[in-house]
């Protein structure tokens, strides 16, 4: 007999987002609105000029990009990211600048989670690594926790395979195992 004691729910995951904006600052309208939608944002990566990975946004978005990532201060359930990428489509509308050629982005917000074996990205864009979630919403794993180490893949953005972003991922794993851990002894204990 097949036992639906099998079929259990993931652990919670360390969500976070990357915004990418021009200039010289953080975006604190967006951060504001990740913040009200999902909680209290915690960590904050370096800013790092995107351009010198890609120019795919620059003209978009009217110069040179700049990147950080943000996490969010609990974790979320696997299973909202899609939410999380349609609230994340609706903040960069809504800092959107509209021009003659129609609205340009001030600010592009691309969330996903970590867990302590993945780091997943959502996106709107299809392709053949990608799984489709619903409404609209791909997922891809863009790195994998093997040996001690994140690993990139074939698809992995370049600027996910720098030092700085490695770093910093690292360091959101071990909060977010600190955090699973205690997570899992309150629950133990209840």
């Amino acid at each position: 007999m097949w036992s639906s004691q099998r079929l259990k729910a993931p652990p919670s995951a360390q969500f976070f987002a990357a915004l990418m904006v021009t200039g010289d600052g953080f975006h604190q309208g967006a951060e504001e609105a990740l913040s009200e939608a999902f909680g209290p944002l915690d960590r904050h990566s370096p800013r790092y000029e995107f351009s010198r990975f890609s120019t795919y946004y620059d003209r978009e978005m009217g110069g040179p990009v700049w990147k950080y990532f943000v996490t969010f201060k609990r974790l979320l359930p696997v299973d909202l990211l899609v939410d999380v990428k349609l609230q994340a489509e609706e903040i960069q509308r809504r800092f959107a600048i509209s021009e003659k050629d129609g609205p340009r982005r001030t600010v592009n917000v691309d969330p996903g989670y970590l867990t302590g074996w993945n780091l997943v990205l959502s996106t709107v864009k299809n392709h053949a690594h990608r799984l489709y979630l619903g409404q609209g919403v791909y997922a891809e794993v863009t790195l994998v926790f093997r040996h001690h180490q994140w690993e990139a893949l074939p698809w992995t953005y370049p600027d996910y395979c720098s030092k700085h972003v490695i770093d910093f991922f690292t360091l959101v794993r071990s909060d977010y195992l600190k955090r699973l851990g205690e997570a899992n002894s309150v629950s133990s204990r209840v």
